[in-house]
């Protein structure tokens, strides 16, 4: 699903306003609404009577645009003088920066994947401040403050405020082979030492162990992030969500780093990944995965959804959490908790109140369990998921959210991130490419890592300051 997934890995609008007889408290897009900007002209509920087209662009991703077509027909039923016209599309992350940074063709709202765009837009003006939004009413009476889930709250928040409502909550680990577990008598490791056994034993039967999307390298950090806690603890990420000056540039030769980008490093210098993996893009691997050329793939709770159409019949899937190492300093499984998906509405939107009746609307329960239904998938609210039909690989998605540890990491805004740079690589090397690859060593990674983190550190700082 997430072609851009480095950074890693639900959402929105208005009961109090009024559109189509709707009758309650009126919202009004004012310069507060638009992060200083003055709101469009267009930006006030519009009168019963009055024809409202409401554009909605998304990221199509692995959980397509069915979602989007079932709230397009709830927000028109409940709406009848609302248009609401969707434009879905793969590359809409990279299609869409030239509209809302030009204001040419602008959406009136849109949801897009990885949180960079709305933290660049958030304080520039582009993107209203919807911090006012999680306290209003949803049509079912509750709120986004109250529902959303933690890490999605502290995912939204940037600089005091909130340019975004959450979309999905999409769990990230290891997907394995039902079928070839169980015709081997294998059970799913619950140590690292143990994945390192049962992944000798497959590649000793001419099973390759793991495949991921090769060109899209940052699936990795199912495995990454992980094991940034397993083997650094609280207080090595506390120091790297949350750095200090003093914490530059030591922090980046702490050995947590080390240590997992060795883990990283194991799985291809002993052979573990499946031959070609490298040249593959997501759905391509994916479909060696059901063809059962690999036995596990590095993957999201977005596959299943993405894959029905390629779905071999009686396929059965599982998503599982990383397990530790003997010498992790934190010995549990863990999974990644990607919360990083969202919903905005641009400045330049010519419907604001409309779009933010549209997200609370999105955030209600009825919406968010149509979301699960619909795509297999949790979003990042709390809900009931009772006397739903759910697949085995679904519930095995939720159960990895609810009975395991997940990680999420959100950055303070004074974390490196500029240039390219990233807080876990502010040299701006993808170390996930360069140790699959063997073009670069683990050690030599964070050398570089540690001679570029002083410069980046300043740039950041600097940068900070003048959005302040």
């Amino acid at each position: 699903m997430r072609k851009s997934l480095y950074a890693i890995l639900a959402t929105v609008i208005v009961l109090g306003l009024i559109l189509s007889g709707c009758g309650s408290k009126k919202i009004s897009g004012t310069a507060s609404d638009s992060g200083g900007q003055p709101a469009s002209s267009g930006s006030s509920s519009p009168a019963s009577n009055e024809k409202v087209t409401l554009k909605l662009a998304f990221f199509q991703g692995g959980y397509g645009d069915v979602w989007f077509k079932y709230l397009k027909d709830q927000f028109e039923a409940k709406h009848p003088n609302v248009t609401v016209e969707l434009e879905g599309n793969p590359k809409m992350g990279d299609l869409i920066v030239p509209r809302i940074e030009g204001n040419t063709n602008v959406p009136d709202v849109m949801f897009l994947n990885g949180l960079d765009q709305m933290k660049k837009w958030g304080p520039s003006g582009k993107l209203i401040d919807l911090t006012d939004l999680y306290t209003t009413p949803m049509p079912d009476g509750k709120t986004i403050q109250d529902t959303a889930t933690e890490t999605a709250l502290k995912s939204q928040e940037w600089l005091g405020k909130r340019y975004s409502v959450p979309w999905s909550q999409s769990p990230l680990g290891i997907v394995y082979n039902v079928d070839i577990f169980e015709k081997n008598g294998w059970t799913y490791p619950t140590t690292w030492e143990d994945m390192t056994k049962l992944a000798n034993e497959m590649k000793a039967k001419g099973i390759a162990p793991f495949t991921y999307p090769g060109i899209y390298a940052g699936y990795l950090s199912a495995l990454v992030f992980p094991a940034y806690t397993q083997f650094g603890g609280d207080e090595f990420i506390n120091k790297l969500t949350n750095p200090k000056d003093s914490d530059i540039p030591g922090l980046y030769k702490d050995e947590a780093f080390l240590k997992t980008f060795t883990q990283l490093q194991s799985i291809f210098k002993n052979g573990w990944i499946m031959k070609g993996t490298q040249a593959l893009d997501h759905t391509a691997s994916q479909m060696e995965f059901l063809n059962g050329k690999a036995a596990m793939i590095y993957n999201g709770a977005w596959m299943e959804n993405e894959m029905k159409k390629s779905l071999p019949p009686g396929f059965r899937m599982r998503i599982m959490p990383i397990p530790p190492s003997a010498d992790a300093k934190v010995k549990e499984m863990m999974a990644v908790a990607d919360s990083r998906d969202w919903g905005g509405i641009p400045s330049a939107s010519k419907h604001i109140d409309v779009a933010k009746q549209f997200l609370l609307l999105a955030s209600t329960e009825e919406s968010n369990r149509k979301f699960t239904e619909l795509t297999g998938a949790p979003r990042a609210f709390k809900y009931s998921i009772d006397g739903m039909n759910l697949s085995d690989f679904t519930k095995s998605a939720i159960e990895m959210l609810s009975k395991y540890k997940t990680v999420s990491y959100i950055y303070s805004p004074e974390a490196i991130n500029t240039g390219g740079a990233t807080p876990d690589s502010p040299s701006g090397v993808d170390f996930y490419s360069a140790i699959a690859s063997g073009d670069m060593t683990p050690q030599q990674v964070i050398d570089k890592n540690v001679k570029a983190a002083p410069d980046k550190w300043k740039e950041q700082q600097k940068a900070i300051a003048g959005k302040k």
